[in-house]
């Protein structure tokens, strides 16, 4: 006769047993909380004097350096950065997990819609209504208007690193709120996880290899400074 030792034994049945839903939802929950924690580091990253992926420290003289403020390009990113980070401010309000999941989707579409049209020339000023067109059912496409993506215009111009760093934090709260309390993992929900995560991926994998680029740099140079011949990045095995 076999003698349970652990009351964990009696209430916890074998893994292979539960039902397929928990390992989905548990699985989901873990992913989430890892993206947490890839934007929280990638804000610190940003805030400077922090090594990168235990390589190279960027400073933010560093930072500035890859990222100038006087370049169109960097501009232009510092600018959809903004707006994206602004309206997920918003829709971090609602209190819902679900529905501010549904909201979520919206905006990067919306926010690809705005890219695509601007990289075109073909900007369409359309106006910010809030929630009501996403209530009614409607696209921004159908109605002509924004309702997640915040367009304001601004009379100044923005600064990258800030900006950035502050978009890490607000698609890190993004990621908290999602693993938070309740379970909202179902096979829907699940799937509009994946576009939005898959959208904000994109912009981590484009600043991720653009930070490894600095941070070879910056090896690259305090070698280069332990040499007094000189090196070439050939000569370091770059």
């Amino acid at each position: 006769m076999s003698v349970v030792n652990s009351p964990t034994a009696v209430l916890s049945p074998p893994a292979s047993t539960l039902p397929q839903h928990f390992h989905t939802a548990s699985s989901q929950h873990d992913l989430v909380v890892k993206r947490s924690a890839t934007w929280r580091y990638l804000q610190r990253v940003h805030q400077g004097g922090m090594a990168l992926y235990n390589t190279a420290v960027l400073t933010e003289g560093d930072l500035r350096k890859g990222y100038p403020h006087n370049d169109e390009k960097t501009q232009r990113r510092t600018m959809q950065y903004f707006m994206l980070g602004s309206s997920l401010a918003t829709i971090l309000e609602i209190p819902n997990q679900a529905d501010c999941l549904k909201a979520l989707q919206v905006v990067v579409q919306e926010l690809d819609y705005f890219i695509a049209s601007e990289s075109k020339s073909k900007m369409m000023f359309l106006r910010a209504t809030g929630r009501k067109a996403l209530l009614e059912g409607k696209s921004f496409e159908e109605t002509g208007e924004y309702s997640q993506l915040d367009v304001r215009p601004l009379p100044f111009q923005l600064d990258y690193i800030i900006t950035f760093a502050s978009l890490c934090d607000m698609i890190a709260e993004v990621y908290e709120k999602l693993a938070g309390q309740g379970n909202i993992w179902n096979m829907h929900t699940i799937d509009l996880f994946q576009r939005v995560d898959g959208r904000f991926k994109k912009i981590l994998a484009t600043v991720s290899k653009e930070l490894e680029g600095m941070a070879k740099d910056v090896i690259l140079g305090e070698l280069n400074g332990m040499d007094p011949l000189g090196g070439t990045t050939e000569d370091w095995g770059f």
